[in-house]
This record gives structure tokens, C-alpha cells and sequence, in this order.
């Protein structure tokens, strides 16, 4: 997955926004695979991948049903927020592991 700005987190929480509460850590995690699995065939071929986009949070969350941007006051949005950050913090996480156990 390429690197994460703003709008990538933004992008994830309005996705988020439309699922149960109680599925939305497996969508997130979920969203970030498509987006290190399409950054992984942007390295390998030079392109965006014709379905699941250039490697970025936002592209892999382009086709996928969104709710309006919230307010960070808005106790749900927030939450969405949250759980789209802490998904990218696991991965991240995860991945540093992965590259000093390599």
C-alpha cells in the first residue's frame, strides 16, 4: 500500500460509514488488503491495476458504497475515523514486522 495521506483515511471512514458497526474492522482490514495487493501489481507492472486501483487507500475504496463526509463531532463518523486509523496502524504494524523478521 502506498503511503496513507488524509483523504485515503477520509475515503476508508465514509466506506466504513455504510457498514454494521460490528463489520467494520474486517472491512477495513479488508480495504487495505485490495490496496497493498494492487500496490504490489503497480510495482510489478508499472500501472494501476485495472480493478483495484493504484496501491492508495482511496483508490481501493473508489468503488465501494460511501456515506456523505462527516463532522468529527458526530460520534459515528469519529468512530469510523478511529477504526480507519487504528486499521492503518495494524498494517503498518504489521508490515515493519514483517520486514525485520525478512
Amino acid at each position: 500500500m502506498r503511503r496513507v495521506l488524509h483523504q485515503d483515511v477520509v475515503a476508508l471512514a465514509r466506506c466504513l460509514l455504510c457498514v454494521g458497526k460490528t463489520r467494520r474492522a474486517a472491512y477495513a482490514r479488508r480495504c487495505i488488503e485490495v490496496a497493498f495487493e494492487a500496490d504490489r501489481w503497480r510495482l510489478s507492472t508499472g500501472q494501476a491495476h485495472p480493478v483495484l486501483g493504484d496501491g492508495t487507500l482511496q483508490s481501493a475504496c473508489a468503488a465501494l458504497p460511501k456515506a456523505a463526509e462527516g463532522y468529527p463531532d458526530d460520534p459515528d463518523y469519529a468512530a469510523c475515523l478511529v477504526a480507519a486509523l487504528e486499521a492503518v496502524i495494524d498494517a503498518r504494524s504489521a508490515s515493519c514486522a514483517g520486514n525485520a523478521q525478512g
